[in-house]
């Protein structure tokens, strides 16, 4: 139970700062006393179009990771992507899937949500198992969102059976990677008879916010943000840079489901995906704010807060959350109302 409160000192705002957000005295005072006490410092906060973002290579592992992933398409790989079942990680996933399609063929992608119920979190080895024994869709290339940080065990396993692992995640760091410094240690792509059988090292590359330092702008990042700056990364290797601006309305859902400390890059992700999530033409997203009773055009936190996010946590809760991958993916506009109505 909270038994006290941390009051945030009071800051007087400067004249100039007031004049900046059209001389409301309150705002200037909220944005003075959360440190923003510049007008331009003020400007980015609140309007994106000033705010520079950091480019997607600053983020540790990303530039390995894309370049893996161009790779693996160049080769034709199948390519499983592992995601979780929270709103979070059905977004990421459903980002990724989608991205990743857009560059590939539909057959070569495949998705696997764990069952709350029957997996819990993360990659669970008999699940990895069965994926790998499918005659179906072997995977070449194991990519996780919002999961897998903490997975030595399956890393360990996926590699000793020749496949590729590049884990994307934003959970906080298990003991083996807290010690370690990016700048000076190797994080990733080490072997087995330096780190063990079972280790989270050996995947081929590791994304995660919480290898930058702190402060970092992308540090408060939540695992749909990695997923995006990822996909950016990527379509600037494929030559396609600035196509995966549509897949900011996914990111939007993410970020306001998940809770995100709204600053920096993720406060920015968030806004432009806001405006992406007002103009979307992603056929189950459409279908989901139907049911809902939201209209496109005036999204906002609250709508997903309080309508759109608490029906796609309830997939998680109580039956497959698979089904939001699905509809979130999915260009079939009745089997979009099919899904948003068994969500509903």
């Amino acid at each position: 139970m909270l038994d006290h409160w941390t009051l945030v000192a009071p800051a007087e705002p400067s004249p100039e700062l007031v004049a900046e957000v059209g001389g409301h005295p309150l705002v200037a005072r909220l944005l003075a006393q959360r440190g923003y006490t510049t007008p331009a410092q003020a400007r980015a906060f609140l309007d994106p179009a000033y705010y520079t973002p950091a480019p997607p290579g600053a983020l540790y592992g990303v530039t390995e990771a894309a370049r893996i992933l161009h790779d693996a398409l160049r080769n034709r790989a199948n390519i499983l992507v592992w995601g979780d079942f929270d709103v979070d990680g059905q977004t990421s996933t459903s980002l990724l899937v989608a991205a990743l399609r857009r560059l590939s063929n539909d057959h070569r992608v495949s998705f696997h949500v764990p069952n709350r119920f029957t997996e819990s979190h993360g990659i669970r080895i008999p699940m990895l198992e069965q994926k790998l024994a499918d005659p179906n869709f072997r995977p070449d290339l194991i990519l996780t969102c919002d999961t897998g940080i903490t997975d030595a065990a399956a890393v360990g396993l996926a590699k000793d059976h020749g496949l590729t692992v590049i884990i994307t995640d934003h959970h906080d760091l298990p003991p083996d990677l807290q010690s370690l410094d990016p700048q000076r240690d190797r994080i990733f792509g080490m072997d087995a008879a330096t780190v063990g059988q079972e280790s989270v090292r050996r995947a081929d590359a590791i994304v995660n916010p919480k290898l930058q330092p702190e402060n970092d702008p992308l540090r408060t990042l939540p695992g749909v943000g990695v997923a995006y700056k990822l996909i950016q990364e990527l379509f600037c290797l494929m030559g396609r840079e600035g196509e995966e601006r549509d897949l900011l309305d996914l990111v939007a859902l993410g970020i306001v489901a998940d809770v995100a400390t709204q600053v920096h890059d993720a406060r920015y992700l968030l806004q432009l995906g806001l405006e992406q999530l007002r103009r979307t033409r992603r056929t189950g997203l459409l279908a989901l704010m139907e049911v809902a009773r939201v209209a496109p055009e005036t999204v906002d936190p609250e709508a997903i807060g309080f309508h759109i996010g608490p029906r796609m946590n309830a997939l998680a809760r109580l039956e497959d959350a698979s089904v939001a991958v699905e509809l979130l993916t999915t260009r079939d506009a009745i089997r979009a109302g099919q899904l948003a109505g068994r969500m509903e």
